[in-house]
């Protein structure tokens, strides 16, 4: 019996993780008020402009890890701003915010491409919060 209980847990594990697989995360993300759009889209300039401070500066001496892991948040956050805007289309700006944040993040996966490498493995090791 306690077997049983194992397995059907451990299907039920799957199953789950197969159905959340199939779920974007632009489904997964709640729907917002303007206000609330509007507030969590300056959140997320805030961290693009932390970003630049490493990736953009000329006169910043940051080493290779701590760029990889601004460029990977940079990543991230567009992603965000991507979902969130996709999810809340019909709010002010995020139309206009959803072709920016798609532009950069297609010209970051051709550039991708071309190397040879996809984000997943280049930020992989990166712990790059969500």
């Amino acid at each position: 019996m306690e077997f049983e209980k194992i397995l059907i847990s451990k299907f039920g594990l799957g199953l789950l993780m197969i159905v959340m697989s199939n779920l974007s995360y632009a489904e997964l993300v709640q729907k917002l008020s303007q206000t609330q759009y509007d507030q969590r889209l300056q959140q997320y300039t805030v961290q693009i402009n932390e970003t630049k401070k490493v990736l953009d500066d000329p006169s910043a001496k940051s080493d290779a890890a701590t760029q990889k892991h601004a460029f990977c948040t940079r990543l991230k956050v567009y992603q965000q701003i991507a979902d969130m805007s996709q999810a809340n289309i019909k709010l002010g700006g995020a139309n206009i915010m959803l072709m920016a944040a798609n532009s950069f993040l297609e010209r970051q996966k051709q550039s991708f491409t071309d190397s040879g490498m996809t984000e997943q493995v280049f930020c992989a090791a990166s712990k790059v919060e969500h």
